[in-house]
């Protein structure tokens, strides 16, 4: 995979944005966002099992918008301003771009992507080839904006490993790393917290989790 595609690959999950949400603390470096994602500070319990699923929902929200357009082509560090979709910009700064590695910043100025639904606040996409065809790509993403009127926030860090991708994503101000496949309250997710690894099953927003830190039903 050529770099120019991980450069682009880094923007869509917020380029076309939902307005919903979920949580990490802004990391300095692709090791802040894997250990992040190694050490969940949250309880996976029957009484936030659904609420950490609709969290990941939250983040999945995605696009290819004008920021992954534009910057699928780039295999040099870049400074480079985007005209969002509907009004505003986002500002892009690679600052390292080589054939192992990608440190890039960015940030929304009243960015909306679509009328009504824009945001302002910043992200970092970090990429590390680690010896690897495809290599691993993390990203975190801290936006506050509106959605109708509506105040919403955006938080959320995710990693993609070889095809694999797991959100971290924050309920009560405590983060789960989540991977799986859900919508609209039925699925299945794999959850990790500090109490362990658990597989959850979600029927209309009911359902049971089993893991290294018990069962339980929700």
């Amino acid at each position: 995979m050529r770099l120019g595609t991980w450069i682009g690959i880094g923007l869509f999950a917020v380029a076309g944005l939902g307005c919903g949400g979920g949580g990490s603390k802004a990391p300095g470096s692709y090791g802040d966002v894997k250990a992040s994602f190694d050490h969940p500070t949250g309880t996976l319990a029957a009484t936030n099992a659904d609420a950490v699923a609709k969290a990941y929902q939250a983040s999945l929200s995605a696009g290819t918008g004008p920021a992954g357009q534009r910057l699928n082509q780039k295999t040099s560090a870049v400074v480079e301003t985007i005209p969002c979709n509907s009004s505003g910009t986002i500002s892009v700064n690679v600052a390292t771009a080589t054939s192992s590695a990608v440190s890039e910043s960015f940030s929304y100025n009243n960015c909306c992507e679509v009328a009504g639904c824009c945001y302002n606040g910043s992200g970092n996409v970090f990429f590390a080839s680690g010896g690897t065809a495809t290599g691993s790509l993390c990203e975190s993403v801290q936006l506050t904006g509106t959605f109708q009127a509506i105040p919403v926030t955006e938080n959320f860090s995710f990693c993609d490993e070889g095809g694999v991708i797991n959100y971290l994503v924050q309920v009560d101000g405590e983060s789960f790393a989540v991977s799986g496949s859900y919508s609209n309250g039925t699925g299945t997710l794999t959850i990790v917290g500090k109490n362990g690894s658990f597989m959850c099953t979600y029927t209309n927003d009911t359902g049971s989790c089993t893991g290294t830190g018990g069962t339980f039903t929700f």
